[in-house]
């Protein structure tokens, strides 16, 4: 059994696949697969067979079912997940296996910089606040700031993450009920609630391009954050969290009022309320109790376990 699995989902044709699995091959750890997850025909023009498990999933599956689809395929206990587009480096993976020793580790974040200018963040994962505030954590500052972030993590963002693979079962995978730009956060939050929590990794770090975190419109950003915070409001407090949230609506307003994207955003809010209420029942995901998680994590992880073996061959 692989120690990693790397899973790269392909939306649609993507050139900058290229570039992701190039740096992927040339500084792989040992013992690992590489899983590409594609919604379209691929027809392998490298040949990477080999190298590479070519995973096809439904035509037109959005991130959520590419990244599902690589779940339920991966053969390891700890699931890579690398968007196309964000470039590794060497030995990016040395320091982010021990994190899984502890079994109440779900997931770890990388840092993710910017390809032109390195001493500047792209993200360091999701920050999520009672209110329904989400925001990417570090984008724009520099490097030398990560401190700052770790209290604020709640999990990774979708251009790099690691994850546990039996919590991502445990919790029902991914889910693209807040869209496909927030899928890493619901996930996050849903490993928040079973009991698990996520660690920032400094030594593991990736490149890409600032514009791989662009929002989208106006009216999908403000209905991608109104599903997701209808989604986990009851989770957060009910009395907090919608003082909270009708606080944040007022600001938003006060502060944004002269911006024409502004109408569109609550609109977005608007509908995305509509479809959180309408669609609440149809995206709930399973619960996870205190003895899901003993039998889940009750084996020694296999890096704990190979310790183990080491240390009785030293013995001996």
């Amino acid at each position: 059994m692989p120690r990693l699995s790397i899973l790269i989902p392909v939306l649609g044709e993507t050139p900058s696949l290229d570039d992701t699995l190039i740096s992927v091959l040339e500084n792989r750890p040992v013992d690992c697969e590489i899983l590409v997850v594609h919604n379209h025909p691929y027809d392998d023009p490298y040949h990477l067979g080999d190298e590479v498990r070519l995973v096809e999933a439904e035509a037109g599956a959005g991130l959520a079912g590419c990244l599902n689809r690589g779940l339920a395929e991966a053969r390891s206990a700890v699931l890579h997940v690398l968007a196309c587009g964000v470039e590794v480096t060497p030995g990016w993976t040395d320091e982010v296996l021990r994190h899984f020793d502890d079994p109440a580790v779900a997931s770890v974040t990388p840092v993710v910089l910017d390809r032109g200018d390195p001493d500047r963040i792209v993200s360091v994962g999701w920050g999520y606040r009672v209110e329904g505030t989400v925001r990417r954590l570090g984008a724009g500052d520099r490097a030398d700031q990560l401190s700052a972030y770790r209290e604020d993590l709640c999990g990774p963002d979708r251009l790099a993450g690691f994850y546990r693979v039996s919590a991502l079962r445990a919790v029902g995978g991914f889910s693209d009920r807040a869209g496909d730009a927030l899928s890493a956060i619901d996930v996050a939050l849903a490993l928040q609630q079973a009991g698990f929590h996520g660690v920032l990794e400094s030594q593991c770090v990736a490149r890409t391009d600032p514009a791989m975190v662009r929002d989208g419109s106006a009216w999908r950003r403000g209905r991608d954050v109104e599903r997701l915070f209808w989604y986990w409001v009851s989770n957060q407090g009910w009395l907090v969290s919608l003082a909270g949230h009708l606080a944040l609506l007022v600001g938003e307003g006060l502060l944004g009022f002269w911006r024409p994207s502004l109408p569109l955003r609550w609109l977005g809010r608007f509908w995305g309320w509509i479809e959180a209420m309408t669609t609440g029942r149809r995206h709930r995901r399973p619960k996870v109790t205190r003895g899901d998680l003993a039998a889940m994590v009750g084996r020694p992880h296999f890096a704990l376990a190979s310790r183990k073996a080491r240390e009785s061959v030293v013995r001996e």
